[in-house]
């Protein structure tokens, strides 16, 4: 089967350093809140300063740059699409960032096994024709007492409402997955309420505007609605957060 080539980066460039590092009103609160997802798992696991953190479909490298600044991790990234790598590049040198960004052809990574002490991958897995495959890569490389990170859309409806999505899970689906690849308990975390993530996305021009001005400002307060919540029923996003065995 063939991939679902991503094409994104083309058409937008570097568009997820904008939604994260951008003024207000061009931050995506929606990705941040992701991204902090994955940042909260590794602080969980008091991942060390300097520690090697492999970020999987790195895409423009814009959670790698949050990995590099916020948990000062020595930071590398893998992506099967070119142009993505030459951004990541890009915009960690004109940060003055340290990170080491190169493409990958598939599911074999050019790295040796346990050699990273945390691995991440954020809203890819669903891209793939191999999920399974994915997950045994990643886990391959991560080091006895290390972490991995896959955040993926909750499936919420019968087909992908993204054209580029190969396929989405419900929860309890997504934990078995993961669960059945690595062997081991997987923790997974729900996060981004149904409810706001589509008013936040609203294409009615003032409801939109206004409600992601509203997140937004709350985003920059350092009060992100998206990161997971208690007291609610539907959500948009899941965590699997693992450990591999010593």
């Amino acid at each position: 089967m063939t991939e679902i080539s991503f094409s994104k980066y083309a058409a937008k460039g570097a568009y997820h350093w904008r939604e994260c590092f951008g003024p207000v009103h061009r931050l995506n609160a929606f990705t941040l809140g992701r991204y902090h997802m994955v940042l909260s798992a590794l602080r969980a696991h008091k991942l060390a300063r300097n520690a090697r953190v492999l970020d999987v479909g790195c895409g423009d490298g814009a959670l790698s740059g949050l990995l590099a600044t916020h948990l000062q991790a020595r930071v590398e990234g893998v992506d099967v699409v070119p142009l993505s790598i030459d951004l990541a590049r890009a915009e960690f040198a004109k940060r003055k960032l340290e990170g080491r960004f190169q493409v990958v052809d598939g599911y074999v990574y050019p790295f040796p096994d346990a050699s990273f002490s945390a691995v991440v991958c954020s809203d890819v897995i669903e891209h793939v024709q191999k999920p399974a495959d994915m997950l045994a890569e990643m886990w391959r490389v991560l080091a006895p007492g290390g972490v991995l990170v896959v955040t993926t859309p909750v499936r919420y409806t019968e087909l992908p409402l993204d054209p580029m999505h190969v396929q989405e899970w419900f929860p309890s689906e997504f934990e078995r997955l993961c669960t059945d690849v690595l062997g081991v308990p997987v923790e997974l975390q729900l996060s981004h309420p149904v409810a706001l993530a589509e008013i936040y996305a609203s294409p009615t021009a003032i409801l939109g505007r206004v409600a992601r001005l509203i997140v937004n400002l709350a985003c920059k307060a350092g009060r992100n609605p998206f990161v997971r919540q208690t007291g609610l029923r539907a959500f948009a996003a899941q965590t699997a957060v693992a450990t591999k065995v010593l």
